[in-house]
């Protein structure tokens, strides 16, 4: 007999599935469980643990790059990388275990199976550690390549007038930074149709890592391409189940919360109702993802199999028999299951009604002034800042060739004069020279970069002033500098002051206790409690509730920049934030304007919009 056509392997991977899909529902559920109670507190604690034997116990944005570039920082990445990686292939394993036993005639549940995968636990982390590895050295060249294009194409002005002038140089290397992002996707591509049968290699024949991923290798080959498009499938389809569920979870919303703000405890209910549901089918999203990519995975890999005369060994999974969910479902359970989700819903709904802040207590910092309306980091801006009802400006500091310290953001000039002229080898005098405004209005032409001091004159008794240590590798004493000048101001009350870098934030801190000093950040690895400063200063995108009430639990206060859109900062403030950096400092006064004119229903409802499938209703005017 010939082999199969085409049209067979779908069907044949669906009676697969449909053999076994209860066992497989369940199997999953457990294992999700153990991964959240188990899996991935060891991972968090394995990733603290190794940063304490490399002698540290948190890194931020730059930090984190210089780490990953020492070898250090590569077996970190390694280590962890594979406990990450492990943990969704002990996943799949179990999968997997369940459907090529059905394949083989045999029915199991879920103790077996997970008893099946963690047995094979070291053997799959040593395939991950490999993985890892391997993906790095992939990953290595282009990153190199990519530092050279940047160090020779990027480096001769700030990174700021590149990306504000966008001169042909910068469309150049825009041009190979696009080459070299396909030539990545194409080689993980590759890697990924190339290892991808490594996980049942290990499982169900025998093999260790690095066979494995060289079998993988050699039975994949002529047929990577059908690989391919079976992923693209999958994910197409994954999305486009993810999309219905949550615009069908939306409708809902749309359909059942307006009409329940009457009054405030059933809009609670139905708004924990909407959230139970959204919950739900994000579950639904996730194990159909996980479940049809193992059925996937094992259809392929058995196909594969039996095309190249290679068999899985015998699979010992034991006897249990599997749970039956369609069973299970009689009247009278369903009954229980609908009281216990009317039930989880009230709670859902007071607990989200218990998190809506009613009263507002935020910080609005003028990022470099209100630098949306003059030009930024200019006594123009800063006056404009005060008249907009700023609570605090922002403005960032560095030293120049004669030891003052002036305002100013960038490296050099370029940007906002069209000068190639860089702070540390400027004087004040060359400074006091240079229009810094006539690029925003000609009303604007007679501003210049200013010093330290010359703000603090324009801002005592009137608004705080958050000061920024701008670190080039060309600073002489920075931090005792600034120290000395708000001291000479009487405005060691009015300041506070933050850094990108860790070691200047330690070294202001030291200098004077008594300021608020705060870490300027993206992204962390490690403890936040670690963090040594009184406050973080986090991009918005990486800010939700959850990590605002850790910072918060851990004794320390977050700023949230550059949020110029009253949406964003509604979404902000009702996170938690302790204060707004933004361009547009008006704006946000008029956001707190009409969020203190909100009922608590409003305020709930403005709160959850995005997860009701609304966008906030908040002027931008």
């Amino acid at each position: 007999m010939g082999e199969p056509t085409a049209p067979t392997e779908p069907r044949r991977a669906w009676r697969s599935f449909a053999a076994c899909w209860q066992s497989l529902v369940i199997t999953d559920l457990f294992f999700k469980v153990v991964a959240f109670v188990v899996l991935t507190p060891l991972v968090a604690i394995s990733l603290r643990t190794l940063l304490a034997f490399a002698g540290t116990s948190v890194l931020c944005d730059v930090d984190i790059a210089r780490f990953l570039l020492g070898p250090v920082g590569w077996l970190v990445f390694v280590l962890v990388g594979a406990l990450w990686l492990g943990i969704v292939a002990l996943e799949q394993a179990s999968l997997l275990g369940i459907l090529v036993a059905s394949r083989l005639g045999k029915l199991v549940g879920p103790v077996p199976a997970l008893r099946y995968a963690f047995s094979h636990g070291w053997s799959v982390l040593k395939v991950t550690a490999r993985i890892v590895a391997l993906v790095l050295a992939a990953i290595a060249p282009f990153v190199i390549v990519a530092g050279l294009v940047y160090v020779s194409l990027l480096s001769r002005y700030d990174i700021n007038y590149y990306l504000k002038e966008r001169p042909p140089v910068f469309h150049v290397a825009v041009g190979i930074g696009a080459l070299l992002s396909v030539g990545l996707m194409v080689t993980l591509l590759w890697l990924v149709t190339r290892w991808f049968y490594a996980l049942p290699l290990v499982l169900f024949e025998g093999n260790s890592g690095i066979t494995a991923l060289k079998l993988s290798a050699e039975r994949t080959r002529g047929g990577r391409g059908a690989i391919v498009g079976w992923l693209v499938g999958w994910l197409l389809a994954t999305s486009l189940v993810s999309l219905v569920l949550t615009a069908f979870v939306g409708l809902v919303g749309r359909a059942i919360v307006p009409a329940s703000t009457g009054s405030l405890h059933l809009l609670a209910f139905a708004v924990g109702a909407v959230l139970l549901l959204g919950g739900l089918a994000n579950l639904v999203v996730n194990l159909l993802g996980t479940i049809s990519f193992a059925t996937l995975l094992s259809h392929l890999y058995l196909e594969r199999g039996r095309a190249t005369g290679a068999d899985p060994i015998s699979i010992e999974l034991g006897h249990e028999a599997p749970p039956r969910v369609i069973g299970w479902m009689t009247p009278k359970r369903l009954l229980v299951a609908g009281v216990i989700g009317g039930f989880l819903a009230a709670l859902i709904g007071a607990s989200s009604l218990g998190s809506v802040r009613l009263e507002d207590d935020v910080l609005v910092m003028a990022h470099r002034g209100s630098s949306k309306a003059a030009p930024e980091n200019t006594l123009a801006s800063f006056r404009q800042a005060i008249a907009d009802g700023a609570d605090w400006i922002e403005l960032d500091v560095q030293e120049t060739a004669d030891g003052e310290v002036v305002v100013f953001h960038d490296s050099d000039l370029m940007k906002l004069a069209g000068e190639n002229l860089k702070i540390w080898d400027a004087t004040t005098d060359q400074l006091g020279s240079i229009d810094i405004g006539g690029w925003f209005g000609d009303e604007f032409t007679d501003q210049r970069v200013p010093t330290l001091a010359e703000v603090l004159r324009i801002c005592k008794g009137k608004i705080g002033v958050n000061i920024e240590l701008k670190y080039y590798g060309h600073d002489q004493d920075l931090e005792r500098r600034v120290a000395r000048i708000v001291g000479d101001a009487g405005m060691n009350d009015e300041v506070m002051a933050m850094s990108l870098e860790a070691a200047g934030v330690r070294t202001m801190k030291k200098i004077r206790p008594q300021w608020r000093v705060g870490q300027l950040m993206s992204v962390s690895i490690g403890n936040v409690k670690k963090i040594e400063a009184d406050f973080l200063a986090v991009n918005a995108a990486f800010v939700d509730r959850s990590l605002v009430e850790r910072v918060h639990r851990n004794g320390k206060q977050i700023f949230v920049w550059t949020v110029n859109d009253a949406a964003t900062m509604s979404t902000m403030i009702g996170r938690g934030v302790d204060g707004l950096l933004t361009d547009k400092p008006a704006l946000a006064r008029r956001v707190l304007e009409q969020r203190a004119e909100m009922s608590p229903a409003q305020r709930l409802l403005l709160e959850l919009s995005p997860a009701l499938g609304v966008s906030p209703k908040i002027d931008e005017q």
